[in-house]
């Protein structure tokens, strides 16, 4: 039996830790009606290439069953693999989920895609960078899918002040939602249900601390409501401590650095300098965790690194830069664009990722900043109409055209460099240049960039089409801008024999 339904449950191993929570879940809560084709079935689709006949009477089974769905559309296909949502990593946004499914053959395709995401690009650099071995086997939720009035997340404790519930939601019906008419909002609310005036909030909360009841820990909580308020997913919230106990740290008689926020949250620690010309084991061996990482600028080598800094400050002002990128992946407090000579090592300083803000008791004197070399490059032939075309992408918000483009950009690059090095560095500044600098910038004019990309970076779904293509361009440059890629891994040791 390679499908069954979401409330029978199942082990981790059989169903993926997604689906086992949701049918935790289900005997207590609203949860959209649905199946699960089991991690058997994708077992078999590894070994065939496609799912074979007797999984696919098996769904059409459970699709028709007058005690499920009834046969009816649309549907939902979500990923729910045996190392998903766990304690070691919760692959936030790495696999596959297929909405607006309205036939059977759609379904089969669907199902197929999330399976195939197991074995993406995309899951293998997750778990080298989360030093994760175990292979991913996955299984595939099907769901009534929800046309709401009202979506979005639970937590039932705010990153940013535990001892409140934050919620994120957007107003409007199904269309409005997707098709983007409606603006987000935010609002913090007191975890005491009889406190709450409004009865969706009040009965969120109510559900929050349930779930927040049955798996022991607070929660982050995807949530719809079309006149009943369903649960769609709920995951373990996991770095809390040190936000709050940042938060009642007073400032008023602290020096401020002011900067550009890149990731939220506060951190407090050590001041601890790495400069890009340490090695990346040194650098490990004498950064001691719990650490503020203070540097001009560090790539991605450094990694491991920045897994073991409470919190990071950087000269350069890009949020796509190596730091701001890796911090807001951690979930680690970050502030870029600060004059850090102002910063004596091993001073205990502030980091404040939420109001782009360093605090420090003693500041050095500063009486000549450092100018960081900058990747420039000068407008050629070649540059101008490449820079014309990702531009045009950009403005259409388009991740195959900013692909194609970066793709042929680094190909050029290595066409380039064994004759003409010149030409080939200026092609190499300028797509990097595109990248980290002039495209957030651009963004930021339609978007709260900072924002949008954490909310990306905890696996939320997106709220509107135009940030669904915005996720995609975020995870599309995370790739190629940490090397991680692998079009362009071999771009760092041909240019810099790194």
């Amino acid at each position: 039996m390679f499908v069954r339904s979401l409330s029978a449950g199942g082990s981790v191993d059989e169903i993926g830790n997604k689906a086992h929570r949701l049918s935790i879940l289900t005997r207590y809560l609203n949860v959209p009606t649905g199946f699960v084709v089991t991690t058997g079935a994708y077992d078999l689709w590894k070994e065939e290439g496609k799912l074979p006949p007797e999984v696919v009477e098996e769904v059409r089974e459970y699709l028709n069953s007058p005690y499920l769905l009834e046969g009816k559309f649309p549907v939902v296909v979500r990923s729910s693999a045996t190392v998903e949502d766990s304690s070691k990593a919760s692959f936030a946004g790495v696999f596959e989920s297929v909405t607006g499914i309205n036939s059977f053959d759609g379904l089969i395709k669907g199902i197929e895609r999330v399976f195939e995401s197991a074995n993406s690009e995309r899951v293998r650099n997750y778990l080298e960078r989360m030093g994760l071995s175990e292979e991913p086997r996955m299984a595939a939720i099907v769901q009534r899918e929800i046309k709401p009035e009202l979506a979005g997340v639970l937590f039932t404790r705010s990153p940013t002040e535990p001892e409140k519930a934050l919620v994120e939601f957007v107003r409007g019906s199904g269309e409005e939602l997707v098709g983007g008419k409606r603006s987000a909002e935010r609002v913090l609310l007191p975890r005491n249900p009889e406190e709450v005036q409004n009865e969706l909030m009040r009965e969120l909360i109510e559900v929050g601390l349930e779930a927040e009841s049955l798996f022991g820990r607070p929660q982050d909580i995807e949530w719809a409501y079309d006149g009943t308020l369903w649960i769609l997913q709920s995951r373990d919230i996991t770095a809390l401590g040190q936000k709050k106990e940042a938060r009642d740290i007073k400032t008023e008689n602290w020096h401020a650095l002011k900067g550009i926020p890149a990731s939220p949250g506060v951190a407090r620690g050590r001041a601890r300098f790495v400069l890009d010309d340490q090695p990346p084991e040194e650098a490990e061996r004498v950064f001691k965790d719990g650490e503020v990482l203070v540097t001009y600028v560090l790539h991605a080598e450094h990694y491991n690194l920045f897994k073991k800094a409470s919190g990071i400050v950087t000269k350069v002002d890009s949020i796509l830069s190596h730091p701001a990128i890796i911090a807001r992946e951690l979930g680690i407090p970050c502030v870029v664009g600060v004059d850090v000579e102002a910063i004596r090592e091993g001073d205990e300083v502030i980091v404040d990722g939420n109001r782009g803000a360093v605090y420090l008791r003693n500041p050095r004197e500063v009486l000549r900043g450092v100018e960081l070399w900058k990747s420039t490059h000068h407008e050629d032939e070649i540059v101008r109409a490449l820079k014309e075309e990702y531009l045009r992408a950009l403005e259409r918000l388009s991740p195959e055209g900013l692909e194609n483009i970066i793709v042929r950009a680094f190909s050029l690059v290595r066409e380039l460099y064994p004759t003409d090095k010149e030409k080939a560095f200026n092609v190499y500044y300028f797509i990097n240049w595109l990248m980290e600098e002039e495209t957030p910038r651009l963004l930021a004019k339609r978007f709260d960039v900072i924002e949008a990309l954490s909310r990306a970076d905890r696996g939320e779904r997106p709220r509107t089409d135009e940030e669904a293509r915005l996720f995609e361009i975020y995870r599309l440059l995370k790739a190629f801008i940490n090397y991680t890629d692998k079009r362009v891994r071999d771009i760092p040791e041909m240019l810099f024999g790194i």
